[in-house]
């Protein structure tokens, strides 16, 4: 009996070291993983993460604080190579029990946004909206930053009401986006004015006066030119039936070729305004894109 209590004393003696023995290589891994995050090492960040996920498996199952912070340092070191899809993954994992939860939560939603308009991934941007609903912060800063952030998705999906709604609760009050908050306003307007121009008025102003309809579009150069390509033709037209006469084939020729310019003159405002808008559009998502990602930057 006496030797079993002995037994049992030396190995709770040991225990600390037959511990530490046996997370010795995990712990040099992670405070190398960390070095690289410290370096900026973001290639070999993601490549020290997956290969101690699989070498590690069953110890990181056990350890779910240490498996927030790899999947964390991954899907942050994908972010800042541009692997976004990658990165959203990996911010996906983080439990909510994570300190790193609410950061991972905000950049994953604007990631899928990202992904939504540049990679035409339509579903996404629903899954951002809703992922960022459900989120709820504590904090006053990131309560304003959630309204901001679903504000401006709002502003991607063309939903207007919602944008409005949301923009209510603008205050300003926070440095790190009340600038952000005055551009979106600025975007939800210029939208609104892209979408009030009619194909079908530029075509009716470019059958009146050649070249108008693209001016109204917001083309000023290719209305001018097209002006000046229908004078000219027209002027060749007028000249040669004044001159030869309507039977000549100068005339017949100058007249097809003054109709052709004047009808694609006409067909050319139409498809101006329809491309305008769409350039408008594009554009404007971007400088959305961009101004939700900055107050990311500036909050974590």
């Amino acid at each position: 009996m006496l030797s079993l209590i002995r037994c049992l004393f030396c190995l709770l003696l040991l225990f600390p070291v037959i511990t530490s023995t046996l997370w010795a290589d995990e712990r040099e891994e992670i405070n190398f993983i960390q070095h690289l995050v410290d370096r900026q090492f973001w290639g070999d960040v993601i490549f020290a993460v997956e290969q101690m996920e699989e070498d590690h498996s069953n110890w990181l199952q056990h350890h779910p604080d240490t498996h927030d912070s790899l999947q964390f340092n991954a899907g942050w070191a994908a972010y800042n190579r541009e692997e976004l899809s990658y990165a959203s993954e990996r911010f996906k994992q983080i439990s909510p029990e994570s300190p790193d939860f609410l950061q991972s939560a905000f950049y994953r939603s604007y990631l899928l946004a990202h992904l939504s308009v540049n990679e035409n991934h339509p579903g996404f941007l629903e899954t951002a909206t809703e992922e960022l609903q459900q989120l709820e912060p504590d904090q006053q800063l990131h309560q304003e930053l959630q309204n901001f952030e679903l504000a401006g998705m709002a502003l991607l999906d063309r939903n207007y009401d919602q944008f409005e709604t949301l923009s209510d609760g603008f205050t300003g009050q926070y440095y790190a986006f009340a600038e952000q908050e005055e551009s979106l306003l600025d975007h939800h307007q210029d939208l609104a004015n892209a979408g009030g121009k009619s194909p079908f008025a530029a075509g009716l102003m470019s059958a009146v006066i050649p070249g108008s309809g693209k001016l109204y579009a917001g083309r000023r150069g290719d209305g001018i030119s097209t002006f000046l390509q229908v004078a000219i033709f027209g002027s060749v037209f007028a000249e040669s039936a004044i001159n030869a006469g309507w039977d000549h084939p100068r005339t017949w020729i100058s007249g097809g070729a003054f109709g052709l310019f004047y009808s694609a003159n006409i067909w050319g405002s139409v498809v101006a305004v329809r491309i305008t808008k769409e350039e408008i559009h594009e554009q404007v998502d971007q400088r959305i894109l961009l101004d939700l990602h900055i107050p990311l930057r500036s909050v974590f």
